[in-house]
């Protein structure tokens, strides 16, 4: 019982942090996780299928490839639905912050659709990387970090010489 009621606290405490902004966040990191573990799993079943007895979970598999079905099904949907959420946010803005423009909850909230739309791009093409990349997808997802990581290295050692 102890052990349950540190857990549930863990999660409450967790999830009560959460905000319209930082569950897209959320969402974008658990997508990079199902889409890393699926890359392991096709790279550990092409390098030896001895290996992995990946039969024991043939449901879970079977339940995998329904949901990656459907993504590829509905990918159309999906950009023109993050498309269309970001002009409608511009014409929200645009009427909050011209109608409502003393209150400030109001002109705050009317950004979620840009972020909405933003985020919901960022997690299309990390599906797009997924699929383009396969197996190999940790690695150039890890090759792409660390050239990021030079890149503002880089940048900030070139300030550095101007400030």
């Amino acid at each position: 019982m102890g052990v349950f009621t540190v857990l549930t606290d863990y999660i409450k405490n967790t999830f009560s942090k959460l905000n319209q902004y930082t569950i897209l966040q959320l969402l974008w990191v658990i997508a990079i996780y199902y889409f890393v573990l699926n890359s392991l799993l096709d790279f550990a079943s092409t390098i030896d299928d001895m290996t992995f007895n990946i039969t024991s979970i043939k449901e879970i598999l079977e339940y995998n490839q329904s949901i990656l079905d459907f993504l590829q099904k509905y990918e159309i949907v999906w950009i023109e639905l993050t498309i269309l959420i970001f002009f409608a946010s511009i014409i929200v803005i645009l009427v909050t912050h011209i109608i409502f423009e003393d209150y400030i909850f109001i002109r705050s909230c009317s950004r979620y659709g840009g972020n909405l739309s933003l985020w919901s791009l960022m997690i299309y093409g990390t599906y797009k990387l997924y699929i383009f990349t396969g197996s190999y997808y940790g690695i150039v997802l890890f090759a792409i970090s660390a050239v990021a990581h030079w890149v503002k290295e880089k940048k900030s050692n070139l300030l550095r010489r101007f400030y």
